[in-house]
């Protein structure tokens, strides 16, 4: 029903609009635009610095995951770290969500140099954690600590 594919350059505005949204619906965060727009060029620009997968409807983006690669040294492997999931609220139980973690669910198998899949869910964001638990996804016993010199 959706094809999935990589974002493009075409897809910048989309990608600030999505993220954009997210920080609000999510964390009730306003994000500076022109650094959003910046940090999502450099996405864009460079791979290794996460890749978006868009779900679209036709030629219409209708949601978005992107994943980037955690090395751990004590595994000699990566961890495959998603985020910046959002689906339009308008496309929300159509499957949206469906397809873009079947499509990350077959990278991760065919990735011999993937062992984990990771994400993060900010604590206040608690109606998502029922979707995750029913589709087998499990709570890390790792807490995220962090120092910030901005937001």
């Amino acid at each position: 029903m959706f094809h999935i594919r990589k974002a493009e350059q075409k897809d910048l505005d989309t990608l600030v609009e999505f993220n954009r949204c997210i920080a609000l619906e999510t964390e009730n965060r306003k994000l500076d635009l022109p650094r959003l727009r910046k940090s999502m060029q450099a996405i864009l620009d460079d791979e290794r610095k996460g890749v978006y997968l868009l779900a679209c409807d036709g030629e219409k983006v209708v949601g978005q995951i992107m994943y980037v690669f955690e090395w751990s040294t004590w595994r000699n492997a990566n961890f495959m770290w998603i985020t910046d999931l959002y689906v339009l609220p308008q496309d929300r139980q159509r499957g949206v969500f469906k397809a873009l973690r079947k499509a990350v669910m077959d990278f991760y198998h065919s990735r011999p140099d993937v062992i984990g899949l990771r994400f993060y869910v900010d604590k206040a964001n608690t109606s998502v954690v029922p979707l995750y638990k029913k589709i087998g996804w499990k709570e890390s016993n790792y807490n995220l600590w962090e120092i910030k010199k901005h937001d």
